[in-house]
């Protein structure tokens, strides 16, 4: 192959479709013998560009491996497009200006800074390059308009999704195309065929996809509802161009539901801007025919088909490897599986799985395949791999279960730790050491159709003869040992169980490696008969080579294994380690096994040296002409899926540095961003983790005075730019930890560096803030009349006068003034009165509700009531009482209840001290008033109700403390009814709410008073308290996807803050869900 490669001539594309392969080398296939080497082209694809840059050898292998942050191979002198010498030279500059200028990129969507640079180059994978810039892309045209510029100044461009990619095929230190936290974009999509067919953008997440699936069905009262076929354990976090790029699979979607099995159509933005839509009759004609890129693309690969389709070895070698789950290299099946005389079908089953290497997909349009409604799991222990294995094969053969999923000891350890799992799963604690557990889930249509696949399922197993695990091997099994002790789980709250912990499995057994170590992920694949083997030489391998922490666990009907294990990026010692187990084990799984070095992660730069090794010289030579066919000059993702330098697997690895407690177990997976308001406007939880560790990295070097001068300044750099985008930025919610599998709350990070910083640097603030707290009466007496006071002057000057005003005082503050917004409300009225009691209330003993609740009042519901123009001016105690009246309970405040407060609002700025005060000081108020917790506590605000139960230390009270919803759904069934009274309303369950998992009765409840219910779907609406009010940019960023069906005209949840910004930016009044369940609740009748 030629060394360089000239630019782009009909003939250059002619030659690239007929270049020479190179013979097969050949291996031994059974056993290996001795460590395999390349048989390597002579002549190889430039991977630079110009007369100046051919590949070389010397240079490329000059060092081995490189840990990033720790010793690098000299600098540079000039660019050559491989990693590490992409230097600027004028070029990155040049790009800039012209991409500017030409209106191709606005200039606020252009990141060069060294926070966002290292925040928005992070991925999952184990890899850091840290881009020149990252430019975020809206539009399918800037697109177009940029890649030509890239192909023009020799800036090599990668695409960037969700950055939930494990191989290192997102990440680079050139330019970096960011699609994902983009406000709206990106995010549009059609179903048709009544769901049988959706066209998606690729900045959708595929669980999203999934329930605007869910919802059509729904809404459309349709029978049959359907999903996506690929089923990634991501699939709540990964995005669709992540999805299709990687020719994802999954759980359940095996090889025939995957991507390129599915996919309908593809819009595709090719290197010289040159745009395909498989969709459009006329695209297709206009580019197969007219267009010369077009043309000649599709002459070279009808020339590849034909040749492949002629070589029956090649053929079936490449029917073989598709068998099973491959993600190594290029689609080559669609050479196979495509006629010659159908180029464009081709040029887009090709586009699938090829990492942003050929083009940029921007529309994908995918067949969908039928969510079965009825499902059942179990979870079947078994006292080996072999035993599992043999299972796994005897339930294949059968044809009736939907999913079989394999876990190791270690992965088993992991649910153990879980105690719904050992409930569900006799004999799981403390199982010996080769234990293996057997996941099986069955689907079907109806009823009947799943108690027949669950009854087959069970006959193939017991016809196999295959022994569970014994109480003669492990006591803690049940007597006698039969598959009757493992049954099918109906209830879906139980299945779910097993599910969850299957789907948390990478981050969870991640998260329990040695800290300052790093996750590592490989994706194996086999044909099953050879699924136990492999499995078991993995783990001797694993062992024999230290790692001792390593487990191996995936998807055992594909015989598609998860190989995950902790490793140091410290020094040469790791790097030696990591290079020999790597070497061993892409020998065993692809000369051993026959099996694919990457199953459904991508090929990324972790295994681009070992694709020769599995697939031969032959289909290797095959790959690298269509890259060349598709981006002769190396622009599009260079040296990710094909790389000739045989250790880039080992160079620019990520080290986990140590930051804080709190985080140091982050795998940086990325599943925590799409719950994040700040997304869009700043960082995610996964990036203020990175850009903190980094900071913490080089102000050790600092410390230690090894720091060098560039390093110092990018350091002060990041430390600047970190106060805003890193901590005032975070609305501190927690909303990250839900999606976290290890549950860590970035939250709680910023809260602690903002604790820690006003301790040391303003001491003053804290002062302020215990003097507040120490006279919160004066707070709570004087606010009112404030808002009282802004809303006068609103409804007299106007909102244009009062905005500007409010406006100028928010700047001169320096954001600790709110930026005023018409949705804010006027003062609250004073607490109304409580009425004289009607019962005894003395209960005889604990857990009795003797109809007495104590009310506490949030001091936002004291001090801020509706706005003026809401129609309903009736304040949130006076509806609560209201209710309870209706109820026949009587209420109590707790003592001195003006002056309470639970904190919250010092705690999230850092005032822990003031928070403290007065948290200890409304936990004895509620003492007394509850009788030590003998009656119910309500607080009328989510988040403040959330707060007290996190921080009050008497048990007992933290069990009488009830939020709104909560306290209605669990004690007023028997008192009131609720009459439907609405039509559509819309709901926003505050992130608090959430955390506590009262979604679902949030929902119900509401579903009582009106006709339909809709979710606002935004995981948090980015308030925080006033932190919203101060950063705009926050909530507008955060509430920008809001979108309210148009007959939505009342709205509720239960935090008034949140409740403003909502009605701000949505239109709608949103209120206290005590003012519906009010208006619809009716005394009971008497029996």
């Amino acid at each position: 192959m030629p060394a360089a490669i000239a630019p782009r001539s009909a003939a250059g594309m002619r030659v690239a479709a007929q270049l020479p392969h190179t013979a097969m080398r050949r291996v031994t296939p059974r056993g290996v013998t001795r460590r395999w080497k390349s048989a390597r082209p002579s002549r190889m694809p430039a991977e630079s560009f110009g007369e100046q840059s051919r590949w070389s050898p010397r240079a490329v292998n000059e060092v081995m491996g490189s840990i990033y942050g720790g010793a690098q191979p000299a600098a540079a002198q000039e660019f050559r497009n491989v990693d590490g010498e992409r230097i600027e030279d004028g070029r990155y500059g040049a790009f800039r200006d012209e991409a500017l200028s030409s209106g191709a990129v606005r200039s606020s969507n252009v990141f060069e800074d060294p926070v966002r640079t290292f925040a928005y180059g992070t991925d999952a994978s184990f890899y850091r390059l840290v881009p020149k810039m990252v430019l975020k892309v809206e539009r399918e045209d800037e697109v177009r308009r940029l890649l030509p510029l890239a192909a023009k100044h020799s800036t090599p461009v990668t695409f960037r999704a969700a950055g939930t990619s494990l191989s290192g095929q997102a990440v680079t230190d050139s330019i970096l195309l960011k699609l994902s936290h983009t406000g709206k974009n990106w995010r549009r999509h059609a179903i048709q065929d009544e769901g049988k067919v959706v066209t998606v953008e690729p900045g959708l997440i595929g669980g999203e996809v999934n329930r605007l699936l869910g919802s059509y069905a729904k809404r459309n009262a349709i029978p049959t509802q359907y999903r996506l076929g690929p089923d990634p354990a991501s699939i709540d976090s990964c995005m669709i161009g992540g999805i299709v790029n990687n020719n994802s699979s999954g759980m359940c979607c095996g090889v025939a539901q995957n991507t390129y099995h599915t996919i309908r159509d593809l819009r595709v933005v090719f290197v010289d801007g040159t745009v395909l839509d498989t969709s459009d009759p006329e695209s297709r004609r206009v580019f197969q025919f007219e267009s010369k890129f077009g043309k000649e693309l599709c002459e070279g690969v009808a020339a590849l088909a034909k040749e492949v389709q002629a070589d029956a070895d090649l053929s079936a070698l490449i029917r073989r490897k598709f068998a099973i789950k491959c993600t190594t290299g290029y689609s080559i099946n669609a050479l196979v599986d495509v006629p010659p005389d159908r180029p464009i079908d081709i040029i887009k089953k090709l586009m699938v799985g090829s990492e942003g290497t050929l083009g940029f997909v921007s529309r994908a349009t995918y067949n969908t395949v039928e969510e079965l409604p009825h499902k059942a799991s179990t979870f079947v222990l078994y006292p080996s791999f072999h035993e599992a294995g043999r299972a796994t094969a005897a339930l294949k053969a059968a044809g009736c279960a939907d999913a079989i999923e394999i876990f190791d000891r270690a992965a088993l350890a992991e649910a153990e730790k879980c105690a719904e799992m050992v409930d569900l799963t006799p004999g799981l604690t403390a199982c010996p050491k080769q234990t293996a557990g057997l996941l099986v889930e069955c689907r079907g249509a109806t009823a009947d159709e799943l108690e027949d696949r669950m009854r087959r399922s069970l006959d193939a197993l017991r016809s196999a003869q295959i022994d569970v695990l014994k109480p003669e091997t492990h006591a803690g099994c049940c007597d006698p040992a039969t598959l009757d002790n493992f049954p099918f789980r109906t209830d879906q709250s139980e299945a779910q169980v097993f599910w969850d912990m299957r789907k948390g499995l990478i981050p969870k057994v991640g998260a329990q490696r040695t800290r300052g170590t790093s996750m590592l992920i490989e994706d194996v694949a086999v044909t099953v008969d050879k699924l136990a083997d492999m499995s078991v030489d993995l783990i001797d391998m694993f062992e024999r080579h230290g790692y001792g922490d390593a487990s191996v666990f995936g998807h055992a009907m594909e015989g598609n294994m998860h190989l995950v294990f902790s490793q140091g990026f410290r020094n040469a010692d790791d790097l030696k380690q990591f290079s020999d187990m790597m070497q061993e084990m892409c020998e065993i799984v692809a000369l051993k096994y026959q099996g694919s070095l990457k199953g459904e992660h991508g090929t990324g730069r972790n295994v681009a040296p070992f694709v020769e090794m599995e697939w031969g010289a032959k289909a290797y030579a095959l790959m690298w002409r269509i890259k060349t066919l598709f981006d002769p000059d190396f622009v599009l993702n260079p040296g990710v899926l094909l790389n000739h330098d045989e250790h880039v697997h080992l160079k620019n690895l990520k080290p986990s540095p140590l930051a804080h407690d709190i985080v140091d177990a982050c795998i940086e997976c990325g599943f925590c961003e799409s719950n994040c308001p700040s997304r869009d406007a700043a960082l995610t939880p996964r990036q203020r983790i990175t850009v903190w560790r980094e900071i913490n990295r080089l102000a050790r070097r600092e410390v230690d005075g090894k720091i060098s001068t560039d390093e110092k300044t990018r350091l002060d750099a990041m430390r600047a730019e970190y106060e805003y985008a890193g901590l005032d930025m975070c609305a501190a919610d927690g909303m990250c930890q839900e999606k976290c599998p290890v549950k860590i709350n970035t939250g709680e990070l910023v809260k602690t560096i903002r604790e820690e910083k006003l301790r040391v640097a303003s001491p003053m603030a804290n002062t302020v803030a215990n003097t507040i707290a120490a006279n919160f009466y004066y707070f709570d007496l004087l606010t009112p009349p404030l808002l009282s006071a802004v809303s006068v002057a609103h409804r007299a000057l106007g909102t244009t006068v009062v905005g500007a005003v409010a406006g100028v005082a928010h700047k001169l503050g320096g954001g600790l003034v709110p930026q005023w917004n018409p949705a804010l409300p006027a003062g609250a009225k004073a607490l109304p009165p409580l009425p004289a009691p009607t019962t005894s209330n003395a209960p005889t003993q604990r857990g009795v509700f003797a109809n007495k609740v104590v009310y506490v009042p949030a001091c936002v519901t004291r001090v801020m009531g509706p706005t003026a123009s809401d129609p309903v001016q009736q304040s949130v105690p006076e509806a609560f009482l209201s209710l309870m009246s209706k109820a026949g309970i009587d209420v109590v405040y707790p003592d001195q209840v003006r002056s309470q407060c639970c904190g919250i609002m010092f705690h999230s700025r850092g005032c822990v001290d003031a928070s403290n005060a007065k948290m200890e000081e409304l936990e004895a108020k509620l003492l007394a008033a509850s009788d030590h917790g003998k009656h119910p506590i309500v607080c009328d605000t989510s988040p403040c109700l959330k707060h007290m139960k996190d921080h009050i230390k008497d048990p007992i009270l933290k069990f009488a403390m009830y939020e709104p919803v909560e306290f209605v759904s669990a004690f007023l069934g028997d008192k009131v009814d609720f009459e439907k009274q609405k039509g559509t309303v819309a709901i926003h369950v505050p992130c608090s709410s959430k955390k506590l998992k009262l979604e679902s009765q949030f929902e119900a409840l509401v579903a009582k008073c009106a006709d339909e219910v809709v979710p606002t779907g935004v995981p948090c609406c980015g308030m925080a308290g006033d932190r919203g009010l101060r950063l705009p940019e926050l909530t507008k960023g955060a509430l920008q996807h809001l979108d309210l069906p148009t007959n939505v005209t009342d709205a509720y949840s239960t935090s008034r803050t949140c409740e403003c910004s909502l009605s701000n930016n949505s239109g709608v009044h949103f209120r206290s869900v005590l003012h519906l369940l009010d208006e619809c609740a009716r005394p009971k009748a008497a029996p």
